[in-house]
């Protein structure tokens, strides 16, 4: 060959070499994904590796507490030091108001957040989500998954009934929503202002001409809404209310732990538990790898663990509760909410709030 034909052949290959960069890098956040996962484990996890190493940064938009987003994140930094996590914390309305918003002005921020399960439909219709099938779908619960790997549950949040021992005697400890209803319970309990998902268990599980009316009665009395399920259920153990009646579970576990004088009881005849949280890689992920194995860690044994020892009921099949309801009836909220929101969203304003009275 001749230097004039090797040249050739070697600018040839420089430009098949950035064609084919050219077109990874042109790839949806699903697509390079998507070949990722159909690699051996081995060469997988290499590959998002090695692009995280390049990125060296994730985003991610949490809705838990500070102090569990913080323990996660510092135990995935731990096992990935070339990746610095950035938390932006938020309650899910909060969170898909601003991911939303962003999205319109095409500011692509985040690159990974989690929110329960109504918001999926909302989340696939715009397109701000993408399309992860990690191989570590397969260890998780019935309900965790969907069929076309948009849906990967790493958690939900039972609402449990948590009181003040110091104010209300085990002879009055109520065990079922109707015992809310006694005059003994009128303006003395609270509520969080965005509880929908309380309200769509309840009329999925009474039917919602029995369930309105009975949100009807407990609205009249009198819950204290505010904003902020964690900073409720303190403020029952520190007296404020007598009892916080949709309390999470893994807050209940947490203030047990830290002796709080507290004590919570599985209503009957169902417990109420929210459409699974699920993790959520951004369609316009800056950093689709770092995102990656962050999800990964999210479902994973060693991340699930972490979130059980928070009180979380998580998803993966190996890993177990730390608050068991045992044999007793959970209601989790239907997905057919995550198409009617506006109109949960105004029955729990009118029937719970007592709006427009």
């Amino acid at each position: 060959m001749s230097v004039k034909n090797g040249l050739f052949a070697a600018v040839l290959l420089m430009l098949i070499a950035s064609a084919a960069r050219g077109l990874c890098a042109e790839r949806t956040v699903d697509e390079s994904l998507a070949a990722i996962n159909r690699l051996p484990a081995a060469e997988r996890l290499a590959a998002l590796a090695e692009g995280a190493k390049k990125e060296r940064e994730l985003v991610w938009y949490s809705t838990m507490n500070r102090e569990n987003s913080l323990e996660l994140a510092q135990t995935f930094e731990k096992d990935h030091p070339y990746i610095s996590v950035k938390i932006l914390n938020g309650s899910a309305v909060n969170t898909m108001t601003r991911i939303t918003s962003e999205f319109r002005a095409r500011t692509y921020l985040f690159d990974v957040t989690h929110i329960r399960g109504l918001f999926l439909s909302a989340l696939k219709k715009s397109a701000i989500i993408a399309r992860y099938q990690t191989p570590l779908r397969e260890a998780l619960r019935r309900d965790y998954v969907d069929g076309d790997g948009y849906f990967n549950g790493i958690f939900t949040q039972a609402n449990l009934f948590i009181l003040n021992k110091n104010l209300v005697k085990p002879q009055d400890y109520p065990k079922t929503f109707e015992d809310l209803l006694l005059p003994f319970w009128k303006g003395r309990m609270a509520m969080e202002l965005e509880s929908y998902d309380w309200l769509a268990a309840l009329l999925d599980y009474y039917g919602e001409e029995k369930g309105k009316a009975l949100a009807e009665k407990l609205g009249r009395q009198q819950p204290d809404f505010r904003r902020g399920s964690t900073l409720l259920s303190q403020l029952a153990a520190a007296g404020e209310f007598a009892i916080h009646v949709d309390g999470y579970n893994h807050t209940a576990y947490q203030l047990k732990q830290k002796k709080a004088p507290i004590e919570y009881i599985f209503p009957e005849p169902y417990i109420p538990a929210k459409t699974p949280t699920a993790v959520w890689i951004a369609a316009h992920a800056p950093h689709r790898h770092a995102a990656a194995l962050f999800a990964d860690f999210l479902l994973s044994r060693k991340g699930q663990e972490l979130m059980a020892a928070q009180g979380r009921w998580v998803s993966r099949k190996d890993v177990p509760y730390q608050l068991d309801p045992g044999t007793r009836k959970v209601q989790m909220v239907s997905l057919k909410w995550g198409e009617r929101d506006v109109e949960l969203i105004h029955l729990f304003n009118k029937l719970l709030r007592r709006e427009g009275e």
